[in-house]
Formats: C-alpha cells, sequence, structure tokens
C-alpha cells in the first residue's frame, strides 16, 4: 500500500525490495489473495483472515485516487484519529484491531512512542491462520526430549514429533536442502494451504542457504513449489514449538535499497498527498513487525500485524535500532503457501530452543 502512493525513484526502489515490476502488478497480486481469502472465509477446517487498514490524521487531505485503489485493491478500510492531540488513544485504537484481526495472538503492536503529534498516516495490516493438518502426528510418539543441532553447535533439548507416513518429498541439489509439504484439511478443492518445511541435509548450514537465495532470487519460489516433487515415504521429525517476535524494520529495508522512503529530503509519496496540500510531504518515520506462530501434532496456528508509520518529513528524525528420513533436529526454514497460486504468505527460520513448548 506504501507502493502504490509512491513515486519516482522512491517507486523503484519498493518495487525491487517487493522483486515486482509495477504498482499494477502488486494491485493485482493483492487483489488475487484477497479472492482468496473470500474463497476460504466460509471455509469450516482452515481459518484465514487477512485485513488492512489505513488510520489517517483528521483534516489532512489524502488523494481520493489512492484511497480509492487500496480500498478496492487491498480492501482496506480508512479512519481518521487525532494524532495529534491524542496518541496514546489512538495507539490504543490501533493495538485493539490488530489483536480482534488476529485472534489476540498479537498484542502490544504498537508502542505509545511510536506515534506522535507529526505523524499523518498508519498503515496496518494483519494476516491470521490456522489449519489443522491431513496427517496428525500422535502426541504419544512426540519424544519430549530430543537433541536439536544449533548453528553455533550447541546441542539443546526439544520435543519432536514423528511420524512415518507419505508425504510430498522433494531435494534440491543447487541449494543441497530436502523439502516437504505438510497439508491443512480444508473444505475447498481449489485453495490448498500447506506448511512447506525446507532442511538444509547435514553438513550445510542455514547461513549458506540463505547466500544462494540472496544470489538467486527466483530461487525461493521454485522451492517452496516442490519443482520434481514426489509422493514418499518420510520418517518424518518436527519439533513441537512457539514463536513471537517483534522487530523494527527500518534499517533491514534499507540494506535491502528502500533508502529514499525514510529519508525526509528524498520520500516522494505525492501519490498519497499533493505537495500544495502539504509542501512537507510524507516520509516514513518507523516499520514495525509482529509475528507469532504454534505448531504442534494437531496443526499450527499462525499471526502477523505490520504497521508502517508515516510522518510530515519536516518532522522526521531517523531513527536506528541496534524412509527417508526428514529429521528437523536443526535449523531450518517453514513457510505457509497457498500452493495452487504458488502464493507465498511468509518464510521464517528456526534456529534454536529458545522457541520451544515449556
Amino acid at each position: 500500500m506504501c507502493a502504490a502512493g509512491a513515486q519516482n525513484e522512491i517507486l523503484n526502489q519498493i518495487l525491487n525490495v517487493l522483486d515486482a515490476a509495477s504498482t499494477e502488478q502488486l494491485a493485482i497480486t493483492a487483489e488475487l489473495i484477497m479472492r482468496i481469502f473470500s474463497t476460504v472465509d466460509n471455509d469450516t477446517q482452515v481459518k484465514f483472515k487477512l485485513a488492512n487498514r489505513l488510520y489517517g490524521q483528521k483534516s489532512y487531505k489524502l488523494h481520493q485516487d489512492y484511497l480509492s485503489l487500496v480500498q478496492n485493491s487491498f480492501k482496506a478500510d480508512i479512519k481518521l484519529e487525532d494524532f495529534e492531540n491524542n496518541s496514546a488513544n489512538v495507539v490504543k485504537t490501533i493495538n485493539g484491531w490488530v489483536e480482534e484481526q488476529t485472534n489476540r495472538l498479537i498484542q502490544n503492536l504498537l508502542s505509545a512512542n511510536d506515534v506522535t503529534r507529526d505523524t499523518r498516516l498508519i498503515i496496518v495490516n494483519c494476516i491470521y491462520f490456522k489449519g489443522t493438518w491431513v496427517k496428525k502426528f500422535h502426541e504419544n510418539l512426540t519424544d519430549q526430549n530430543a537433541d536439536f543441532h544449533e548453528a553455533n553447535g550447541k546441542i539443546s533439548k526439544v520435543k519432536l514429533m514423528h511420524q512415518n507416513k507419505t508425504f510430498s518429498y522433494a531435494e534440491n541439489d543447487d541449494l543441497n536442502v530436502q523439502i516437504t509439504h505438510l497439508t491443512y484439511q480444508s473444505d475447498k478443492h481449489d485453495v490448498q494451504f500447506v506448511f512447506a518445511v525446507i532442511l538444509p541435509k547435514r553438513g550445510t548450514s542455514l547461513d549458506e542457504v540463505e547466500q544462494k537465495l540472496a544470489s538467486k532470487p527466483d530461487l525461493m519460489r521454485r522451492v517452496l513449489n516442490e519443482e520434481g516433487a514426489t509422493g514418499k515415504e518420510l520418517l518424518l521429525y518436527l519439533p513441537k514449538f512457539k514463536m513471537e517476535a517483534k522487530f523494527e524494520l527500518n534499517d533491514v529495508l534499507i540494506q535491502l535499497g528502500m533508502i529514499n522512503a525514510f529519508d525526509g529530503n528524498k520520500a516522494d509519496f505525492t501519490g498519497m498527498v499533493s505537495a500544495q496540500d502539504d509542501p512537507s510531504g510524507l516520509c516514513i518515520s518507523k516499520v514495525i513487525h509482529k509475528a507469532f506462530i504454534d505448531v504442534n501434532e494437531l496443526g499450527s496456528e499462525a499471526a502477523a500485524a505490520t504497521a508502517v508509520i508515516m510522518d510530515r518529513c519536516c518532522a522526521f528524525r531517523p531513527q536506528k535500532e541496534q524412509p527417508i528420513e526428514f529429521k528437523t533436529d536443526r535449523p531450518f526454514y517453514f513457510s505457509f503457501v497457498e500452493v495452487n497460486k504458488i502464493l507465498l504468505y511468509s518464510v521464517a527460520s528456526f534456529l534454536h530452543h529458545q522457541h520451544l513448548y515449556k
């Protein structure tokens, strides 16, 4: 939704980070995702919720074309608030809405100092998912004290689920990884969600895989699509875990090349607000992301929320804050994927024992 209001070089930088050719392509992708959401809205087996909302400063004039685009393509609704005189209550309002959209898994996305008198727009995105495995793990087969080999060589103890059944399986020689999909139950035939696990083979580190993925941007999508996959009997082992994390993404996005958006002298969001209506213009002050995931014997539940906080440029001060064994007993990637449309909703990695069930 930021790209929809960006112009010139800043637009190119955002599109490059998103690996998109144009704002039109982004809008088409957004509409496709929203159609999938509407398809599974009445699915009794899978709960999938996607919500977008803009919080704008009262009396601050945003372009009607921009508002129409985010309403039509992203199904975003728009709420007017008083950041200047009531920022504390605005934070409570936004956090309350995020909690509601994520089944209370994401709480306190924003803190009091994230919103100031100079804030003019906050773009919020929420996603929630809950699914049950087609092939469930039996709790009595879960090893309550299994070894997990961390990247630093340390061995920690985890709860390791296990089953011996046929799953979709593939290997990728470029990355030297094993890939499998755990399918979720669904009432629908044209939408299928899976939990994809990408496991580096022994002797290959997650860092090595990341470096190869960085040099070949399309490789992750190919891997998640399981090119050459077939049904194989697996001795499948997967940690039972919970993860919760919160990040400020400014530095990450700048390192990826999205530089101008955070620079008050270079930001160009005139697709959102005209120079005539606000000569100072808008720039991004913070991008905050929070995520949660719970993976257990029955299935998984996950949620994430992102807030893009936009201030008037003149008020902005940059802030930086510092029988085939598939045994997932070492760092690995996981992702939620809708396989028919090959839509990737998130990618994350499991690194160490801090995310385990207690």
